[in-house]
């Protein structure tokens, strides 16, 4: 039975949040009903100059998408509400990126409302976004025909960081009930009606099913209700197990160093495993398992993060980590360039040979100054690098020093590399100790050294 007191509306979204800490919400506004019934609600309970307006443009529906994008401006300009639209090529990016029109659409438009979240601080700047009960519904549903744990099941949360849903507890009837006791004008978007979407398909049929059955919306959502409660009691278990697994937890950049001898004794195995590290992109439950019993140096990946296994424990990090891999910083002028550019202290000075008694340490170099041709490079290692370990004979693979010195997958990617202007290497430079490349040393042909200090 749909409430007729508007009322209703306003006393419940007050009860489920508190405005009082907020500085500004952004509300994000399609034209569609439930975005012009969520900004007309909070219009009614925070003043304009706490609210904002976003609007996407997908380019998807040409004159529709373009009518809708009118339709907003017009509203906003009316309200004096301030107002942000965003145009995408969202048929491109979806080709480019391999996404479906729908995935592609929702990382274009999420990625945006970060942006501004990022620009705003995120303090006490909010998103506001039109999902319904609804909503929650068709994902529990989509969820469960796709395959899901109970984490699937729980419906679209009503907070989650800065993004805000007031309207989650109320059904579309409640919605477009509303609209008709406000008289609130909105715009039909057409798509919605497709049946090319799997969301779109299943929407139609949820909507005839409970036209059959009246207490099905109530019935998901006391289910939703009780699996958030049991998600709760979940989620401070997995919370207990790795703090128990923890022996070190960076977080910014990421690196987290796992006991993970204590995984093994976890039952199910599979689903604390999948529940541990499935946030950072890891559902081969499979690759997990085998990791634990790989050799050392072993490593799995996601998209965003590596996992290693390091003798007697896993490191988890950030894969940005790794980005340095591939830039280079170049030494264009030895006696003059911007020292904290560059990702390790490093300074020179160039001096007339005066005896033989030059003598390196870990810190210090003395290198044959003829032989350096400029520009110089700082950089990690590449495939096919290689060099002249001083006090050793011959050439070496980079690649094959790392390992015989022991070097962890951390360690080598942040050992840097002094790089001559022929792509010789100078000098290594890293936490496991500095080596100079045989063919800088002085000799007694020297008559001009520079000195390299770390």
């Amino acid at each position: 039975m749909v409430n007729n007191s508007s009322n209703y509306f306003l006393e419940k979204i007050k009860k489920d949040f508190s405005f009082e800490k907020i500085k500004k919400i952004c509300v994000a506004v399609s034209g569609g009903l439930d975005s012009m019934v969520l900004l007309n609600l909070l219009l009614d309970i925070l003043s304009i100059k706490k609210l904002e307006v976003a609007h996407c443009n997908f380019g998807l529906r040409k004159k529709e998408s373009n009518d809708d994008e009118i339709f907003v401006k017009r509203f906003c300009e009316k309200k004096n509400i301030a107002l942000h639209i965003k145009r995408f090529d969202t048929i491109n990016f979806s080709k480019e990126k391999k996404l479906s029109i729908q995935m592609a659409a929702r990382k274009l438009r999420y990625d945006w409302f970060n942006s501004l979240l990022k620009k705003n601080d995120s303090c006490g700047y909010y998103i506001a976004l039109g999902h319904h009960l609804n909503d929650s519904i068709e994902t529990f549903f989509l969820n469960i025909l796709r395959g899901t744990s109970v984490k699937g099941l729980l419906g679209i949360p009503k907070k989650n960081r800065n993004f805000i849903r007031p309207l989650s507890c109320f059904t579309k009837n409640e919605i477009l009930h509303y609209s008709k006791i406000k008289n609130i004008n909105w715009r039909l978007d057409s798509s919605n009606l497709e049946t090319k979407y799997l969301r779109n398909k299943l929407r139609l049929a949820l909507n005839d099913f409970s036209s059959s059955f009246p207490l099905f919306f109530n019935g998901i959502k006391k289910t939703i209700n009780y699996l958030q409660s049991d998600n709760f009691i979940i989620e401070d278990k997995i919370k207990e197990i790795c703090e128990n697994i923890t022996i070190e937890k960076n977080h910014d950049p990421l690196i987290w160093k796992i006991q993970y001898k204590k995984l093994e004794n976890l039952i199910p195995l599979s689903f604390y495993l999948f529940r541990i590290f499935s946030p950072y992109g890891f559902r081969d439950i499979n690759s997990l398992k085998s990791l634990i019993y790989s050799q050392s140096g072993k490593y799995i990946l996601s998209n965003k993060y590596y996992i290693l296994k390091n003798r007697n424990h896993w490191i988890l990090f950030s894969n940005k980590k790794l980005e340095k891999k591939w830039k280079n910083y170049t030494i264009q002028n030895i006696k003059k360039f911007d020292k904290n550019y560059f990702p390790i202290k490093i300074d020179f000075s160039i001096q007339l040979k005066k005896t033989n008694d030059y003598y390196s340490n870990n810190n210090k170099f003395f290198v044959d100054f003829e032989k350096i041709k400029l520009p110089l490079y700082i950089r990690t290692w590449r495939n096919g690098d290689y060099f002249y370990p001083i006090n050793m004979k011959g050439k070496k693979k980079l690649s094959k020093y790392y390992k015989e010195n022991k070097y962890s997958f951390l360690e080598k990617e942040n050992t840097w590399l002094l790089i001559n202007g022929n792509n010789d290497i100078i000098l290594v430079m890293g936490n496991r100790g500095n080596r100079l490349d045989n063919r800088f040393k002085i000799t007694e042909q020297t008559k001009k050294i520079l000195e390299i200090k770390i």
